[in-house]
C-alpha cells in the first residue's frame, strides 16, 4: 500500500513539475516579447541623440536598464580589463554553476524610463545610482544569516513546487524499484532488468527535457538555479539505478561485490557528469538519492564493506563535483550525510570486522572530508578551494573524525597492540596530512594541532583508566613519540614561513604543555614510570634548547618554556624546603641569564616564576605539608626563607643597573618574603606555634592584626615608587587592611578580654597583651597619621580616629585590669576607685585633646576633646551620684569642677595671646 501511494505521489509530482515548467515558459515568452517592444521604443525615441548603448555581448539586464547604459558609456579602460579578467575567471567554472544576473522585474518602470529624454535618463540614472548606493550600505548592515534566510525563504516561495515534486519523485522511484523487485512475478533477472530499464528511461527523459530547455536562451539559464525541472527527473532515474544495483546484490546475489561497487561508482560519476550539465539541483538530487539509496533496500545480513564502499563512492563523486564546480555549499552537503553513515556503520559492523573496516573507511573519511576540500587531491597548499569557514573548517572536521575514532573504540571489548598503534597513527596522520608535501599547512589548519594534542592525552589517559592491552611503559612510549611529532609539526610550520602569532604560540607551548600534563598524570597514577617520563621531559627540554639557540627570534619564549618544564620536574621530585630552595635557585638562574644574555628567558617568565615563589612562601606558614619535617619548630623558618631571601637579594643586586623593571619586581618580592618570614617567626616567639588557620586564638589574632596593619602600610608606601606593580601593591594593601579590621572586630567581640580570661589580673600593667593588641596598632596608626601616608587613598584623619578609638579601648581595659583583683571580665563587680579612675582618665584625655586642638588649630581634635569632656561631666552628674558615696563622690565633683575651671582659664589665656599676636 505504501509503495502504491509513493508511485502515485511520484506521478503527481511529475505532472505538477511539467505544468509549472509550461507556465514558466509562457511567462518568460511574454516577458521576452515585452522586452523587444521596449527596446524598439527606446531606439525610436533616441535615434537622434548620441547615447552609448551596451554592446551585444552585454547581459539582457543591461540592454534594458538605463543605469547600465550610462555606466557602460563611462567605463574606463581599467574597468574593461577588470571585466575581461573576471570573465576569464568565470570560464574556469561550469556555466550552469555561474551566477546569472536576474532581469529587472519591474517592467512598467523600465517602460516609463525608456519614454524619457536622454537628459532625464541621465538625471534618473544618477539618482538611481545614489539610491542603490544607500541601499547597498543598508544591506551591508544586515547580517549574513538574515540575508541567507530571506534568500532561502524567497527561493522556496518561488520554487517549492519543483522541490516538493523532486523529493516525491525520488521517494517514488526508490519504492518503485522495491515493488518491481519484490512484488512482480518475474524471474530475478527480469525484475532487475525492468527496474534498470525504467531508471535508464527516466534519465533519458530528463536529458531530452534538458536539451529542449537549452534551445531557449532564457529558459536554458535556469540550469544554474535550484529549480531546474529536468534535473529533478534525471535525479529520479539515478536513484533508481542506485537502488537497482544494491537490490540485485543484496537480495539476489546476482552481482559480485566488486562488480556492484564498480557499477555504483559509474553511476556516481555519471551523476557528476550530469550535474555539470544540468546544474546544482541535479547535484542535490544526486546526493540525496545516492546517500539515501541503502535505506530503500533492506537485508538480514548486509555486507558492510559493500555499504561502506558505496558511501565512499558517493562521497568521492560529490567531492570531484565540488572540486570541478568550485561550489562551497557542496562540502557540508557531502560531509554531514557521510559522517552520519559512518556512525551508523560503526555501530552495526561486527567487532571481528571493525578494525579492518575502520582502517579503510575511516582513513578514507579523513583524507576526503578533512584534507581534499581545502588542499585538493594532491594536498597542495596553494590550491584554490573556494571554501569558507562556514562550509568547511578543518578544525571542525578534525574534531568530527576524532570523535568517530573514539566512538569506534567503544565497540571493542579488548584491543590488540596493532589496533592501539592504529589509533595513534590515525591522530598523527590527522596532524601531518595538511603539511605532508611542503612541511607547512595553511593557517586555518593551526587549530588541528591543538585537537590532536588533546586527543592524544585523552587516548593515553583512557588506556590507563580502562586497562587496555598495552602496558604503562608502552603507552608512554607511544605518547612520547607522538609528542615529539607534535613538536616537529609546530617547528616545521614556523620554519616553513608561518610567522603568525598562533604559529609561534603553538611552537612554544603545545608540546611542553603535553609533556608537563603527562608528567603530573604519571606522578599521580603511574609512579613507577616517573623516572622514565622525567627522562623524556629532560629530552624535550633539550630539544627546545636547541630550537631556541638556532632560532634567535624564539629564544626568550623557548627559554621560558624550558624553565617551565624544569619547574615541573622540581615539583614532582622535591618537597618541603628543598622545593622552595629549588624554585629560588631557578629564579636566580633566570636573573643571571637576563643579566648576561645567555639563553635569556622572557621577562614575563621571570615574573611568573618569582610570583610562584612568593605565593609558596606566603602560604608556607598555613600548610604544614610544605614545611620541612626533619627540622625543629625553631629552625624551619630559617631553612625555608633565608635561602630564598638571599637569592632574591642577589638577583636584585645583579639586575639593578641593567633591568630596572625586573629589579623592582625582585625588590618587591624580597620585601614581601622578608615581612612574611619576620612575622611568622614573631608569631612563634609569642605563641609557641605558627598559628595555622585552624588554630587561631587570642594571641594569634593579635599578632596577625599587627602583621596585617604593618604590611598594609608598607605596601601602600611601596606603591608610590612602583610603576607597573602599583595597582598590585595597592590592592594587596587593601586586602590586608580588611584583614586587620576583621581581626580587631574579633578581638573586641568574641575574643574580648572583657568576656574571656585572656589577660589575667596577675599580669603586669601595661606590659601585657592589651598593649600588643590595642596600644601597638594605635601607635602604628598614629605614625601613619603624622607621616601623612595617603598611598592607599585613605584620609590620614581616618588613621588618627582609628588610633584614638584603639587608645580609648586600651585605656578603659587597662584601668579595669589594674583595679580587678582576680578577673577583668565584665561579670565581676566594679569598685568605686575604678569608677573614679574612668572619670579622671576621661578628664585628662579630653583636656589634652582640647588643648592640642586649640594650640594646633585642629578643629576636629578640639571637638573630640570637648565631646569627651561632656561625656565625663554627664557621667559624674548621673552615674557617679548614684554609684559613688562619701569621700569618692565629693572628690569626683571637686575634681570635675577644678578641671573645668582650669580649662576655662586656659582657654582665656590662649585667646588673649592669639588676639595680642601682631598681624603680619
Amino acid at each position: 500500500m505504501l509503495a502504491f501511494i509513493s508511485c502515485v505521489l511520484a506521478i503527481v509530482a511529475i505532472l505538477v513539475a511539467i505544468k509549472a515548467s509550461n507556465r514558466t515558459f509562457r511567462l518568460e515568452k511574454e516577458l521576452s516579447d515585452l522586452k523587444a517592444t521596449l527596446q524598439d521604443a527606446k531606439l525610436s525615441d533616441t535615434s537622434n541623440v548620441p547615447v552609448s548603448f551596451p554592446r551585444a555581448s552585454t547581459s539582457p539586464s543591461k540592454a534594458i536598464n538605463p543605469d547600465a547604459a550610462v555606466t557602460e558609456s563611462r567605463a574606463t579602460p581599467s574597468d574593461e580589463s577588470l571585466r575581461q579578467a573576471q570573465y576569464k575567471q568565470q570560464q574556469t567554472i561550469p556555466s550552469h554553476y555561474q551566477a546569472v544576473k536576474p532581469t529587472s522585474p519591474n517592467v512598467a518602470s523600465v517602460a516609463h524610463s525608456a519614454a524619457k529624454t536622454p537628459s532625464s535618463l541621465l538625471s534618473d540614472a544618477v539618482n538611481l545610482s545614489k539610491e542603490r548606493a544607500s541601499t547597498n550600505t543598508l544591506n551591508d548592515l544586515d547580517t549574513v544569516f538574515d540575508r541567507g534566510l530571506r534568500k532561502l525563504i524567497a527561493s522556496f516561495q518561488e520554487n517549492w513546487l519543483v522541490w516538493v515534486g523532486a523529493i516525491a519523485m525520488l521517494i517514488g522511484g526508490g519504492y518503485l524499484v522495491q515493488v518491481i523487485g519484490s512484488r512482480i512475478e518475474f524471474s530475478p533477472v527480469m525484475r532487475v532488468a525492468i527496474a534498470f530499464t525504467l531508471s535508464a528511461f527516466t534519465i533519458a527523459v530528463g536529458e531530452w527535457f534538458h536539451r529542449r530547455e537549452q534551445k531557449d536562451e532564457t529558459r536554458g539559464k535556469r540550469a544554474s538555479s535550484f529549480s531546474y525541472v529536468p534535473a529533478a527527473i534525471t535525479g529520479t532515474g539515478l536513484t533508481g539505478i542506485y537502488c537497482t544495483v544494491i537490490f540485485a546484490f543484496v537480495v539476489y546475489q546476482m552481482l559480485a561485490p566488486t562488480t556492484s561497487l564498480v557499477i555504483l561508482a559509474i553511476a556516481a560519476f555519471s551523476s557528476l557528469a550530469l550535474s555539470l550539465r544540468q546544474g546544482p539541483l541535479m547535484a542535490v538530487l544526486g546526493l540525496v538519492g545516492g546517500y539515501s539509496a541503502p535505506l530503500w533496500i533492506g537485508g538480514t545480513d548486509p555486507n558492510y564493506f559493500l555499504l561502506g564502499g558505496y558511501i565512499a563512492a558517493i562521497t568521492l563523486a560529490g567531492t570531484v563535483l565540488m572540486q570541478q564546480a568550485k561550489q562551497a555549499w557542496l562540502a557540508p552537503s557531502i560531509a554531514v550525510p557521510h559522517l552520519l553513515w559512518m556512525v551508523i556503520l560503526i555501530e552495526a559492523v561486527p567487532q571481528a570486522q571493525l578494525f579492518v573496516w575502520l582502517s579503510v573507511f575511516l582513513t578514507f573519511t579523513l583524507y576526503v572530508l578533512f584534507a581534499v576540500p581545502r588542499l585538493g587531491w594532491l594536498l597542495d597548499v596553494r590550491y584554490r578551494h573556494g571554501q569558507t569557514t562556514l562550509t568547511h573548517h578543518p578544525v571542525v572536521m578534525s574534531i568530527a573524525t576524532v570523535l568517530l575514532l573514539f566512538w569506534s573504540t567503544e565497540q571493542f571489548d579488548v584491543m590488540s597492540g596493532i589496533e592501539m598503534l592504529y589509533l595513534y597513527g590515525f591522530l598523527m596522520v590527522t596532524l601531518w596530512l595538511p603539511a605532508l608535501r611542503k612541511g607547512i599547512a595553511p593557517r586555518i589548519f593551526q587549530g588541528v594541532s591543538v585537537v590532536v594534542a588533546v586527543s592524544l592525552l585523552i587516548l593515553s589517559f583512557s588506556m590507563k583508566a580502562f586497562d587496555w592491552w598495552l602496558s604503562d611503559r608502552e603507552v608512554l612510549m607511544c605518547l612520547g613519540v607522538s609528542n615529539m611529532l607534535v613538536a616537529l609539526r609546530t617547528v616545521a610550520q614556523y620554519l616553513g614561513g608561518d610567522r603568525s602569532v598562533p604559529s609561534r604560540v603553538l611552537l612554544v607551548v603545545l608540546a611542553p604543555i603535553m609533556t608537563i600534563l603527562t608528567l603530573g598524570y604519571v606522578d599521580v597514577l603511574m609512579a613507577e614510570q616517573l623516572v622514565f617520563w622525567s627522562m623524556f621531559t629532560a629530552l624535550v627540554a633539550g630539544l627546545y634548547v636547541q630550537i631556541g639557540i638556532r632560532v634567535p627570534a624564539l629564544t626568550e619564549d623557548v627559554s621560558a618554556c624550558v624553565h617551565g618544564m624544569l619547574a615541573a620536574l622540581s615539583f614532582v621530585w622535591f618537597d618541603d624546603a628543598t622545593l622552595t630552595f629549588a624554585i629560588s635557585a631557578q629564579v636566580a638562574v633566570m636573573a643571571l641569564q637576563a643579566q648576561y644574555g645567555i639563553f635569556r628567558p622572557a621577562y614575563w617568565a621571570i615574573k611568573v616564576a618569582m610570583s610562584l615563589l612568593v605565593v609558596r612562601l606566603t602560604l608556607l606558614p598555613f600548610i604544614p605539608d610544605w614545611q620541612p619535617q626533619d627540622g625543629g619548630d625553631w629552625s624551619w623558618v630559617l631553612l625555608s626563607y633565608l635561602p630564598s631571601l638571599a637569592l632574591l637579594a642577589y638577583a636584585r643586586v645583579v639586575l639593578r643597573n641593567t633591568q630596572a623593571d625586573i629589579a623592582n619586581w625582585f625588590e618587591g618580592a624580597f620585601l614581601h618574603v622578608f615581612l612574611v618570614a619576620l612575622f611568622t617567626q614573631t608569631n612563634y616567639w609569642l605563641t609557641g606555634s605558627y598559628g595555622y588557620a585552624t588554630e587561631i586564638d587570642f594571641t594569634s589574632s593579635i599578632v596577625y592584626a599587627n602583621q596585617a596593619l604593618v604590611m598594609a602600610l608598607v605596601y601602600g608606601y611601596r606603591s608610590q615608587f612602583a610603576d607597573k606593580l602599583s595597582l598590585v601593591y595597592r590592592g594587596y594593601g587593601y586586602l590586608l587592611l580588611l584583614a586587620f579590621v576583621a581581626f580587631e572586630v574579633l578581638l573586641n567581640t568574641m575574643d574580648s578580654p572583657l568576656i574571656h580570661d585572656h589577660v589575667l589580673a596577675s599580669e603586669w600593667p601595661v606590659f601585657n597583651m592589651l598593649t600588643l593588641g590595642w596600644l601597638l596598632p594605635a601607635s602604628v596608626l598614629f605614625s601613619a597619621y603624622f607621616c601623612r601616608l595617603s598611598a592607599l587613598q585613605i584620609s590620614p584623619r581616618i588613621y588618627a580616629g582609628s588610633g584614638l578609638a584603639l587608645v580609648g579601648i586600651w585605656l578603659g581595659m587597662s584601668i579595669r585590669h589594674f583595679w580587678q583583683p582576680s578577673s577583668m571580665t565584665i561579670f565581676n563587680s566594679t569598685s568605686m576607685a575604678e569608677l573614679f579612675s574612668y572619670s579622671v582618665a576621661g578628664l585628662v584625655v579630653g583636656g589634652v585633646l582640647t588643648w592640642a586642638g586649640v594650640t594646633r588649630q585642629a578643629l576636629h581634635v578640639q571637638r573630640v576633646g570637648l565631646v569627651l569632656l561632656a561625656c565625663v561631666a554627664v557621667k559624674v552628674f548621673l552615674w557617679d551620684v548614684s554609684s559613688l558615696d562619701g569621700f569618692w563622690r565629693a572628690i569626683s565633683f571637686l575634681g570635675l569642677g577644678a578641671s573645668l575651671i582650669g580649662l576655662g582659664w586656659l582657654f582665656q589665656k590662649l585667646n588673649k595671646s592669639v588676639s595680642e599676636k601682631p598681624s603680619t
